[in-house]
């Protein structure tokens, strides 16, 4: 067997969302066994030293970067090496690059803002045009007028400043201060969904009832960091990673160097996922008696539609008024979603078989599962699994690798 070649991972281990893609792509590099990644380059090494002398130091025959601005792209295209970029910053790229579908990613978020019931709507996203910010916005856009929502009920801001920034954070106060009772806001970073949330707060807006707020990363230590737990889209960072180092072993296989093969090479990976927290839990839109059904229906999702009517003590046909005047669905709809959602979180969370997935979301068999499933993401349970980063998932068959 051929020697693997060496490779090297450039990314900000501080960050979960690069932690988990550095350990996709050393995934890849133990299943196929055609690239090993180099002890990593310690921060003083790149700080002092140029990365063509420590690609020659090292032997390394590729790389796998979060490369953010044109400045660093430029360095990364001149040492003669392929590079994949795991960032979506850059908004004309010039390396070949591996990330997720950010325009899913906004539609998820506006899709789990209106399964609320809301009708109100900020976006907040990263002045400066970094790609996905812009992308996030769009698909969160376009959901959201799909389904009805006229555009002057959206409001939309933007980062300007850092976050030590006092006048950034006023105005986010400001900003929130005007925004109708109750309203959904998304932010494309778990750290401005955090800035979010208190600043809601400071305003007199409680969170979640007058502001359901929605982040995006999903990583373990902002989510858990306020006294309200934050809701956010998790990213397929283990898959990003894993597909990138797959489009790196074809880079060097064809001997392509770093400044040539990076222009209309873009892979946008789906996969993506809300996971709710405290943050948004207003269902019921503003209707006390929906939103008991809902929270029900979400602890129970093979109830049956009476079993919920009389859980609440009223008649179905009046509680299917009240629904479809809160939430714009009925009961039934209802049901559907929360055995979808609670399906979906088993599949990524565990490794138990289909049947069982199916028997504890309340579906009468996996066969209804998997129809519901294709109908809402166009997939198998399978391939949801292997979106997610599911326990049992495994990875992505080769045919199915990024750049081919």
């Amino acid at each position: 067997m051929k020697r693997p070649w060496r490779v090297q991972l450039v990314v900000d281990r501080d960050l979960e969302y690069f932690r988990d893609v550095a350990l996709g792509a050393r995934r890849r590099a133990f299943e196929s066994g055609r690239i090993e990644f180099a002890d990593r380059w310690l921060p003083h090494e790149l700080a002092t030293g140029g990365i063509g002398a420590l690609v020659r130091r090292d032997g390394v025959r590729g790389i796998v970067a979060a490369v953010h601005d044109a400045a660093r792209e430029s360095a990364f295209a001149a040492i003669g090496v392929p590079v994949v970029n795991i960032s979506n910053s850059p908004l004309a790229p010039r390396l070949p690059v591996v990330t997720q579908d950010d325009h899913e990613v906004g539609r998820l978020a506006a899709e789990h803002l209106l399964a609320l019931g809301l009708r109100s709507f900020a976006f907040w996203g990263q002045a400066g045009g970094a790609r996905y910010s812009e992308e996030r916005r769009a698909g969160f856009m376009e959901a959201l007028a799909a389904a009805g929502v006229r555009r002057e009920a959206v409001w939309a801001g933007a980062a300007r400043g850092g976050e030590g920034d006092p006048r950034e954070y006023r105005r986010m106060v400001e900003a929130v201060a005007r925004l109708p009772r109750p309203a959904g806001v998304f932010a494309v970073l778990d750290s401005l969904a955090l800035a979010l949330m208190r600043a809601g707060r400071e305003a007199g807006r409680r969170v979640p009832e007058d502001l359901a707020v929605l982040g995006a990363g999903d990583d373990d230590f902002f989510v858990e960091f306020e006294r309200t737990p934050l809701s956010s889209v998790r990213l397929p960072a283990r898959r990003v990673g894993y597909e990138a180092a797959v489009l790196l072993e074809k880079l060097i296989a064809r001997g392509a160097a770093a400044s040539r093969p990076g222009r209309g090479v873009f892979v946008a990976l789906p996969g993506a996922r809300v996971v709710a927290r405290r943050s948004t839990e207003t269902p019921g839109g503003g209707d006390p008696l929906v939103a008991r059904a809902v929270a029900w229906m979400r602890e129970r999702p093979g109830a049956r539609v009476a079993e919920v009517a009389r859980a609440c003590g009223v008649a179905r046909s009046g509680l299917q008024r009240r629904f479809l005047a809160a939430l714009g669905h009925g009961l039934l709809e209802e049901r559907r979603r929360a055995r979808l959602a609670r399906a979906e979180a088993l599949l990524a969370q565990t490794d138990a078989k289909l049947a069982t997935v199916a028997a504890e979301a309340g579906y009468p068999s996996a066969q209804r599962l998997a129809a519901d499933l294709r109908r809402a993401h166009g997939c198998t349970p399978g391939e949801w699994r292997r979106r997610s980063g599911g326990r049992a998932g495994g990875a992505p068959p080769e045919s199915e690798a990024a750049g081919g």
